[in-house]
């Protein structure tokens, strides 16, 4: 068997004012906890429960990669929340892909009415757009790739990348 199989494994470009937001969230956080606290007793318990929601369901998200797998003409592609939890987000069959361009070319302002999976780094200049149907619709997938997954990508599917 000439089984084909790559892995890659891309971390999401988190923007400066992330880590700005989080800590000013957990500034407003503890002085909303003190000046309640004096107040009222119940507030400890309130703040507590809020801890442990933004905790468990707010700050995991923060932190996001993205592995791309490709088994033969098949590219699964997971995310993968503050380095502990992975949700499969996408199986593509490469058969399918219709056009492969770079995310900054011009051709992008032509696929603005269809749906957009962003799982790239968000560097624009360093991702490529595939345009796939998907369950009945049609969708514009960003990735970024490296030039080995781009090579094979193409091997599966060259008029796409025409």
């Amino acid at each position: 068997m000439n089984d084909t199989f790559y892995e890659l494994l891309v971390k999401k470009i988190k923007p400066d004012t992330n880590a700005i937001m989080l800590s000013a969230v957990n500034i407003i956080a503890i002085v909303f906890f003190l000046v309640l606290s004096i107040y009222i007793q119940f507030a400890i318990i309130l703040a507590v429960g809020l801890g442990f929601v933004f905790y468990y369901f707010v700050y995991p998200k923060i932190s996001v990669e993205y592995e791309y797998s490709l088994l033969n003409a098949d590219l699964t592609i997971d995310a993968i929340y503050n380095k502990t939890k992975r949700k499969n987000l996408l199986n593509i069959d490469i058969k399918t892909l219709e056009t492969a361009f770079p995310a900054s070319s011009p051709k992008m302002n032509e696929k603005r009415n269809v749906k957009k999976i962003d799982c790239s780094t968000g560097d624009l200049n360093t991702s490529y757009s595939l345009f796939l149907p998907q369950n009945g619709e049609n969708i514009l997938l960003l990735i970024t790739p490296d030039d080995k997954l781009i090579d094979m990508l193409k091997r599966i599917a060259p008029r796409a990348f025409m």
